[in-house]
């Protein structure tokens, strides 16, 4: 007998039976510990282009018999849903030029998964919309889009974000002798009263988020009427952050529901009263393998001039500057929302920044202590827009600002209320400039860009026929 010197050959294992083995048995290990902790559903979520979120429940027994329809067997929805369909109803946007016959599927990004505290028996996860036919990304999908602008900046800019996010809502209870929903208290700005009254409610949102691994920096009272700020826990991994906005408001309305109360994210609510939003801290670290350390930490700042920002920290919000009356259609992308914008509503209402001015869109804010600038705040950001394509938008136009090396204008003071080039003053006006803000235009493509147009031009359209009152009604209604 001869001896034959095996070949390579004969030791390769195909991969992709390796790796479908090793999906199926992740998928098997997983859905076996959520039915043992008594989850029943699976709900596969995404957002629309109007910060609707779209899911279907599947029961675990199904996802048990056959475990790979986890990863594929989740949402499958018309691709209508995602930017044809306005906030208002389920009607039709022609001018999306999206129609029902095309159907879109979630693959389900298994980090999001969450069981729900306030539903133990079901749990959640959010995912990427995917063509069902093809496999292939959908251009309407608002995650991907921020996956691939977080993937531009760490490949073309060796640049990694910071984020955080301030929730604000508002508190209504229901008053039998008024036969109306109220707001829980009167109450003022960081008063403590807001979180005695509120405390059951405080406390149970918090453990929840806590169930949650959604981390909370502090809960304070805001300036309105039942008015509430959640500040959530600055994330170095901004889908995580995006995430968490999302499962954060869910919880929020369903702690308020649990209670008798009613939870609405409308950014303005009473005429006279300040608005609410929801504000987005943003720093970056460099990648670079040449970075100083102290950048690998944060290099919005500039490490060797104390209180000044980086060249790229000054570009980046030049960048943010340059695209802001176009940024506000997807920051702000209601008709309530520019009700919230204008001098003395704590939002500013021209192009300009500031440092720690609370009245400018852009603050520099401090590092508490030093002179040194930690991170930007946008504050004309609320609750409608979708937080993906938000996000997506403002690094963008702040990449942009950094690739051109933009001077830093000079910022504006107290005194200079009348420099600065004015804000739009309506989603209609703010659509207009995004539609001639080619950077912006080309984030979104040529499906998102259309349909997210038509779909906003559309809700103008409806809003027209509704005053506060009414917008604030429809809004508890939904609550």
């Amino acid at each position: 007998m001869n001896f034959i010197v095996p070949s390579a050959a004969d030791f390769q294992v195909d991969e992709s039976t390796l790796a479908a083995q090793t999906r199926t048995s992740t998928a098997l290990t997983l859905l076996t510990a959520l039915k043992a902790a008594g989850v029943k559903f699976v709900r596969y979520a995404a957002l629309d282009a109007s910060n609707s979120t779209r899911a279907k429940a599947v029961p675990i027994d199904r996802l048990l018999a056959d475990p790979e329809q986890f990863y594929d067997g989740g949402l499958s929805i018309a691709e209508v849903c995602f930017a044809g369909l306005p906030s208002f109803a389920d009607h039709l946007v022609e001018a999306s030029n999206l129609s029902s016959a095309r159907v879109l599927t979630v693959r389900p990004d298994v980090s999001s998964l969450r069981i729900l505290p306030y539903n133990p028996s079901s749990a959640v996860v959010l995912g990427t919309l995917h063509d069902q036919r093809t496999g292939s990304p959908s251009p309407l999908c608002t995650r991907h889009l921020l996956r691939r602008v977080l993937q531009t900046a760490e490949t073309d800019y060796s640049l990694s974000f910071t984020v955080g996010a301030e929730l604000e809502f508002c508190l209504f209870e229901y008053d039998s002798d008024e036969r109306k929903y109220v707001p829980v208290d009167y109450s003022v700005y960081g008063n403590s009263h807001t979180l005695d009254a509120q405390s059951a409610f405080v406390d149970e949102l918090h453990e929840q988020l806590e169930k949650q691994s959604i981390p909370v920096e502090q809960i304070h009272a805001e300036s309105a009427p039942g008015q509430v700020e959640v500040v959530l826990g600055k994330q170095d991994d901004v889908m995580r952050m995006a995430d968490n906005v999302v499962l954060a408001r869910a919880t929020v309305a369903a702690v308020a529901r649990e209670r008798g109360l009613r939870a609405i994210f409308l950014p303005k609510v009473f005429a006279d009263q300040a608005g609410k939003g929801l504000h987005v801290h943003m720093s970056f670290r460099d990648l670079s393998p040449q970075a100083r350390v102290e950048d690998k930490f944060n290099a919005f700042r500039r490490t060797s001039v104390l209180g000044q920002m980086s060249h790229k920290g000054s570009s980046f919000l030049e960048g943010i500057l340059d695209h802001l009356p176009a940024l506000l259609s997807l920051t702000l992308p209601s008709v309530n929302s520019f009700r919230r914008v204008g001098p003395g509503c704590w939002t500013g209402h021209k192009v300009g920044w500031a440092v720690e001015d609370k009245e400018s869109p852009l603050r520099v804010y401090m590092k508490a202590g030093t002179d040194e600038p930690s991170n930007v705040e946008l504050k004309l950001s609320d609750s409608t827009a979708n937080i993906y394509l938000e996000l997506a938008s403002i690094l963008s136009a702040g990449l942009d600002g950094i690739a051109r090396k933009l001077t830093l204008r000079p910022k504006v003071g107290p005194d200079d209320a009348d420099s600065g080039v004015p804000l739009p003053k309506t989603l209609e006006k703010s659509l207009e400039c995004l539609k001639k803000d080619d950077v912006l235009m080309g984030v979104m493509g040529k499906e998102l860009s259309t349909g997210f147009i038509a779909l906003k031009e559309a809700e103008v359209a409806a809003a027209s026929k509704m005053t506060l009152e009414d917008e604030v009604a429809f809004a508890l209604k939904r609550a």
